[in-house]
């Protein structure tokens, strides 16, 4: 037994308390107790335990709130938690499971049953711990190895500039140092679209490990006039980065849909950003949105280069879609974000794209209420 595997007790019964904290103790396991849901949080958060044992019924905080404040309290939102409890309602359970319990022990429990509950859910952890530490060890490796070069050259761009502006700034009329001031600005919007992007991946990827984390990419509602936020983030993208303000045609229907808008926001950022990326100046690339029967129809197209797609399963992080011909490549992690957004708010991607002739992006979201 590990002596450091840490164990909290949550319990407001002195005897049951003691004579786990005993029996733990002896097992090796270091433990640490309290006698009341408020308490319990506080030690929860001091202790940062390896796993959590807590009654249900409690006085000044029920087992359930304990529950529900722990996962939403990053530093121990993922630590394994084990109702005790004398109630075995199933609607109790359900609740409880909804809110992100590992397990049950109905008291009164033997000893047998209590460790090998305890046993159970630590070598899970470890397990989602390692596979976890994989995916963190594989997205460094290929990101910083492979992709160093997306990040390196804004940098350079902006540390090159800026270092112009201060040692040669007499050289330089008011146009050119505009046109520098714009170059350092473009080169930080791309820097930050890239890293927006990875912090994007990394928690998609952590919340495939941490399955109950899934619900965040799902909850959420877009209602009132939306649509001006986007044209208004569209218009901005495709001045500031490609100096293309007259080739975007926005026109899409406010209309009250079942996803957060910010990952609405960003589907359909990413998308125009595809299509000005891969395509000419005076190249205008439409996005459109309107609602058909119970469901959202978004489509981005554009008339630039295209590239060959035989299934949407070819749409992989960090691998682009043979447009090699191009200098603006990116991470490659793009498009596989936007599948996956609209994946895990139950829609539909369609991409139509042939090569030198251009490329239809559709997406079906479902309307509010359904």
């Amino acid at each position: 037994m590990d002596v450091l595997t840490k164990i909290l007790v949550i319990e407001d019964e002195d005897n049951i308390r003691e004579n786990i904290q005993e029996l733990l103790e002896a097992k090796g396991y270091y433990v640490r107790s309290a006698s009341n849901g408020k308490q319990g949080i506080l030690e929860a958060i001091d202790f940062r335990p390896s796993l959590i044992l807590c009654d249900i019924m409690m006085p000044k905080m029920d087992g359930f709130k304990v529950l529900e404040y722990i996962r939403k309290t990053s530093i121990v939102q993922n630590v394994p938690f084990i109702f005790l409890t004398a109630k075995i309602d199933r609607q109790d359970i359900r609740h409880g499971m909804e809110l992100g319990a590992d397990d049950y022990l109905t008291k009164p429990f033997t000893s047998k049953d209590l460790i090998n509950a305890i046993e159970t859910r630590l070598k899970k952890q470890q397990k989602i711990i390692g596979e976890y530490a994989k995916v963190k060890h594989e997205l460094d490796t290929t990101v910083f190895a492979t992709y160093y070069h997306e990040f390196n050259t804004p940098l350079h761009g902006i540390i090159g500039g800026i270092n112009l502006l201060i040692n040669a700034r007499d050289s330089f009329n008011d146009k050119q140092i505009q046109e520098l001031l714009y170059s350092i600005l473009k080169s930080g919007l791309r820097l930050n679209h890239s890293l927006a992007n990875l912090m994007l991946f990394e928690e998609i990827k952590r919340a495939e490990v941490y399955t109950e984390l899934l619900t965040m990419f799902s909850n959420g509602k877009t209602q009132g006039n939306w649509p001006n936020r986007i044209e208004t983030e569209l218009q901005t993208m495709a001045k500031e980065i490609y100096n293309r303000a007259g080739d975007l045609n926005f026109s899409m229907q406010a209309v009250d849909l079942n996803i957060n808008p910010e990952y609405l926001l960003r589907i359909v950022l990413e998308l125009t950003d595809n299509a000005l990326k891969f395509s000419k100046r005076e190249q205008v690339v439409h996005i459109t949105g309107k609602k058909q029967g119970d469901v959202y129809i978004i489509e981005v197209r554009d008339i630039g280069k295209g590239f060959i797609l035989e299934s949407l399963d070819q749409i992989a992080p960090f691998k682009q879609m043979n447009r090699n011909k191009l200098e603006q490549q990116g991470l490659g992690i793009g498009l596989y974000l936007v599948k996956r957004l609209i994946e895990f708010n139950s829609g539909e991607l369609k991409i139509v794209s042939s090569e030198d002739v251009g490329t239809t992006v559709t997406v079906t979201l479902p309307s509010l209420g359904l």
